[in-house]
């Protein structure tokens, strides 16, 4: 009996499941993307996939790359000791994956792109086939801007050190606290009492004020990445 001669071809791969994002999901990516076109809102299907929220975006008429370049946000966790000891970190790092972007032909445009962003000038560190990076440093720490082509994907990626800008709150905060020993009661405590004083004082006042500035640089290093994601993709 003559059997099927067996194919040389491989077999056939299963597809990916395609990805379905949750409500809390949907709402970050709607208001990442609605915040780059004043009076944009979106009606939020369902357990929708990419594609239903392009399309829904379509209709409302938003930009439907603007949610494309949205959902491709990744936020990475910002937990650690100085989440912990400070009530958010000192150093902040968004990334943006976009599959199917070649690298960008030109990266003027981003270094330009970079600095409007940051409000102040840089350099570019590197500009390689495939990889690029721009940096600035300031008082109160700096900003890093960097592209890399990883097969198919093109990664945006902007980190932040704000190390310098907690060192001014924290002797704000002990100013204050040295202000209060010597103008009220506070100046009676024991010894102990005051070094107490002066080594917590400065997080505690500081804390409340070093998370609201943690809420606005992070949704400003979501804007510069979305914006650079935007510029490459003009120009690939």
């Amino acid at each position: 009996m003559t059997g099927t001669p067996p194919s040389d071809l491989p077999a056939p791969r299963p597809s990916a499941p395609v990805r379905r994002y949750g409500d809390d999901e949907v709402a970050a990516i709607l208001a990442r993307a609605s915040d780059r076109e004043a009076g944009a809102g979106l009606p939020a299907p369902h357990d929708p996939t990419l594609a239903d929220l392009m399309a829904a975006a379509a209709e409302a008429g938003l930009d439907p790359a603007e949610v494309r370049r949205a959902a491709s946000l990744v936020v990475p966790a910002s937990g650690g000791a100085a989440r912990l000891a400070l009530g958010a970190p000192d150093r902040r790092e968004i990334l943006a994956v976009l599959d199917g972007t070649p690298f960008p032909a030109g990266t003027h445009a981003l270094a330009r792109e970079a600095e409007r962003a940051a409000g102040s000038r840089g350099e570019v560190v590197e500009d390689s086939p495939g990889h690029f990076v721009w940096r600035e440093r300031h008082t109160g720490g700096g900003t890093e801007v960097s592209l890399t082509q990883t097969g198919d994907a093109l990664e945006v990626r902007v980190r932040a050190d704000r190390a310098g800008r907690y060192a001014a709150l924290w002797f704000g905060g002990l100013v204050g606290w040295a202000l209060l020993s010597a103008l009220t009661p506070l100046g009676a405590l024991p010894i102990l009492g005051k070094a107490l004083g002066f080594v917590i004082a400065p997080f505690v006042a500081a804390r409340p004020f070093w998370v609201a500035a943690d809420r606005k640089e992070a949704a400003r290093l979501e804007r510069l990445v979305l914006d650079l994601a935007r510029v490459a993709e003009e120009r690939r």
